[in-house]
């Protein structure tokens, strides 16, 4: 597997190789034009693939031979669509982990204690959720992570320590951020894409196409398309065997400390 200082170890080799061979012979510029551009591309794929776990330990699936899944929701509390799903599940008798973003927290704070009063799990998913998130410092990535810790812990009672990355991505400062703070990182193995497909027919035939033993399942409980698909996709799921279970049991790690 792909890791980012093996990556920098042999392209600094490689571009020393090079430079020592230029007192010897005339090497092309599209030599070093080559290496720049493919070490670029590499860390490029690995900050935005966060099942590479390029830059460290990110936690996408189970490994499982039992026919058992995890729902999981970014990007909430939304007072609008949150509720919705959070009945859906009450009726299914599910329980899902909800990875929140601090500022909705400050907003919906009654709805955040039903997450947990419902007996679902709730992690991290930075306090702004910024566009430009991946582009912060390592302290200020630690001040986002560490405020939205100190909001939720006011409210459940409790010590968050499983993070999501806005948007999937990692890098250096980001694991730096997160190793500081000791989180497990969680990704996904099935990603619903709920905030492209506004289809309903569609959404559902993406995740029927891929449920596989051990899927975390990535939704997020801000898109109205993913309340009205959810009631069938679990009647789809438990048709053929699969169990819900919730996300830190899946894992067989602690939601909290």
């Amino acid at each position: 597997m792909l890791k980012y200082h093996k990556i920098i170890l042999v392209s600094v080799v490689i571009l020393i190789i090079l430079i020592i061979a230029d007192f010897f012979f005339r090497i092309n510029i599209w030599f070093y034009i080559g290496i720049f551009l493919a070490t670029t591309g590499l860390l490029a794929y690995g900050s935005a693939s966060v099942r590479s776990c390029f830059y460290g330990e990110v936690i996408c699936s189970a490994n499982t031979s039992d026919k058992m899944i995890a729902l999981t929701f970014d990007d909430g509390p939304d007072e609008t669509v949150t509720p919705v799903i959070l009945d859906i599940l009450k009726r299914n008798n599910i329980k899902a982990a909800f990875f929140c973003i601090g500022s909705k927290v400050t907003s919906n704070p009654e709805i955040t204690k039903r997450i947990d009063s419902e007996g679902h799990i709730i992690g991290n998913h930075s306090y702004t959720h910024n566009y430009f998130f991946d582009l912060f410092s390592h302290k200020r990535i630690l001040k986002e992570l560490e405020e939205n810790d100190k909001i939720l812990g006011s409210l459940i009672n409790r010590k968050i320590k499983m993070f999501r990355p806005p948007y999937g991505v990692t890098n250096p400062a980001l694991v730096c951020a997160v190793n500081k703070i000791g989180y497990s990182v969680i990704g996904w193995s099935l990603k619903s894409k709920d905030t492209v497909i506004k289809n309903e027919n569609r959404l559902f035939r993406r995740l029927e196409n891929r449920l596989d033993k051990g899927n975390i399942i990535l939704f997020h409980d801000t898109i109205s398309v993913t309340a009205k698909v959810l009631d069938k996709f679990i009647d789809y799921a438990r048709g053929q065997n699969y169990r819900f279970e919730r996300l830190d049991y899946l894992l067989k790690i602690e939601a909290y400390e």
